[in-house]
């Protein structure tokens, strides 16, 4: 299992980094190991997406149960079919938000398992720092 977590303070609101974490299908702008993200199905706060990962075939398409709560500011990936196996949570909390990753690889892959987590690791500082960003550009852009 991987685990990792990362925590950066938000300089802007959190409706403003709600705002864009909210639009699953924008992930692929923050997040570089996604290349796109499709909507198949939508339920309510749940939504069933195809992601087309940065990796090579056959381990670049990825299914995800994704949960999508305004209430609580958090939206959770589960992933269901393809390389990756696990959960995925961001979630915006007391001006401070947090990235985790909880997942197994297929067996091909856990031979480049530091590989992984180091990629995930880089992948999850760039996106949090271009998401805040984005939102601090998206709090002066409305005042």
């Amino acid at each position: 299992m991987i685990r990792l977590t990362i925590e950066m303070n938000a300089n802007a609101s959190p409706e403003a980094i709600w705002r864009i974490i909210s639009n699953v299908q924008n992930m692929p702008k923050y997040w570089y190991l996604h290349r796109d993200v499709k909507v198949l199905e939508k339920a309510g706060s749940y939504l069933r997406v195809l992601i087309n990962l940065a990796l090579p075939k056959p381990f670049s398409k990825e299914e995800a149960l994704v949960r999508v709560s305004g209430q609580e500011l958090m939206i959770i990936f589960n992933f269901i079919k393809g390389p990756l196996r696990g959960k995925h949570i961001i979630k915006v909390t007391n001006g401070i938000i947090v990235s985790t990753w909880a997942v197994n690889t297929s067996f091909p892959l856990l031979i480049f398992k530091s590989w992984i987590i180091k990629r995930l690791r880089d992948a999850t500082i760039n996106a949090l720092t271009n998401l805040i960003n984005d939102a601090v550009n998206l709090n002066h852009n409305h005042n």
